[in-house]
């Protein structure tokens, strides 16, 4: 693929994660060569890859990441990336916080892979997710059927079981995250990358704020770090099992975050589209960090291109007063919403 810098390219404070590809741009089949042009054209500079196969897209990556002025960076990759190099998609599937000790060894191989793949791209950071907490499926249908139901403020709360037979079950499930943590630590430490947790699709995975606290303070001195997904964050809210604000201070710390609005279980919409406050999320984030927008699969590419920009005007170093935030990133109830 020929390609030339981008006139009007977005910044690399802001990644487009790939969950949406560039179709619809010709005929011709998509590949790697035309969603990469694709993205330089309209403007994208920097990238966060999830577990994609798009065949040839990552050796495309590599060959741009070798040239002086690459129109293209890659700022992270998802672990799950791995298991894709590796030819064992399946794979991706293993959780690092599994009691199972063999698909703890897979999910560390994956990540591992994924360390590789990183540095072929010039990328800075893995995000890994820890998996889930074993023995909760049969409480999270309960909490879900009562959030989908629309149950009021005074109904029981299901969720309050959930959290309780989930402290329970969660130190097993920490011993194995720290067997991980501490191979994949030094493995990133070689590979000068820096491992990121990411935030939870769903409560019943590892690791909720308290959790991560516990890991960080642990891990200290090592290349690991928080990841917030502000979409997955909204919904442990709107679920209430983890307040909005304390998902955003715990997390907002590492150097890259997921970041986009959200509407009920459906996540990563354009800012000012969702129910989220997302410029003051932003504010919250530190000025020199990445936001990487990983859009909702059911926008078109145009309004991927145009979600990506609107956060980039919301990036911290863009802001006044960045210390100053709301409690609440969440607008009060029929508070008006800019336009």
């Amino acid at each position: 693929m020929q390609s030339q810098t981008p006139s009007h390219g977005i910044g690399l404070r802001t990644a487009l994660g790939l969950s949406v590809l560039p179709g619809g741009q010709s005929p011709t089949p998509v590949t790697a060569d035309s969603v990469l042009l694709a993205l330089a054209s309209q403007g994208a500079t920097c990238l966060h890859l999830p577990a994609l196969g798009l065949p040839g897209l990552v050796d495309g990556l590599a060959q741009l990441a070798a040239e002086p002025r690459a129109p293209l960076q890659v700022a992270a990759i998802d672990a799950e990336l791995g298991a894709i190099a590796l030819g064992r998609p399946q794979a991706a599937l293993a959780h690092l916080a599994a009691l199972d000790k063999e698909e703890s060894r897979t999910a560390v191989t994956v990540a591992e892979s994924a360390l590789r793949v990183a540095t072929s791209l010039s990328a800075r950071y893995v995000r890994i997710r820890l998996g889930e907490v074993a023995g909760l499926d049969r409480l999270w249908r309960n909490v879900r059927a009562h959030f989908l139901r629309g149950a009021g403020l005074g109904d029981s709360e299901p969720g309050d079981e959930l959290l309780r037979a989930r402290s329970a079950l969660v130190p097993r499930h920490l011993d194995a995250v720290r067997r991980a943590i501490e191979q994949l630590s030094n493995a990133a430490v070689h590979a000068e990358l820096t491992l990121l947790l990411a935030y939870p699709r769903r409560a019943t995975e590892l690791p909720l704020p308290i959790e991560l606290r516990l890991l960080l303070e642990e891990f200290e001195g090592a290349p690991i770090a928080p990841s917030l997904d502000l979409p997955a964050a909204h919904l442990s809210s709107m679920m209430r099992l983890v307040s909005l604000p304390e998902s955003v201070r715990t997390f907002a710390k590492g150097p890259l975050h997921c970041i986009g609005d959200a509407c009920g279980p459906i996540g990563a919409l354009p800012p000012g589209s969702g129910e989220v406050d997302v410029a003051a999320v932003c504010r919250a984030l530190p000025k020199d960090a990445i936001m990487s927008f990983m859009p909702w699969p059911g926008l078109s590419f145009g309004e991927v291109m145009a979600g990506l920009l609107a956060l980039t005007r919301l990036h911290p170093a863009h802001q006044v007063d960045p210390d100053t935030w709301p409690s609440s990133p969440i607008p009060a109830a029929g508070e008006a919403r800019p336009s």
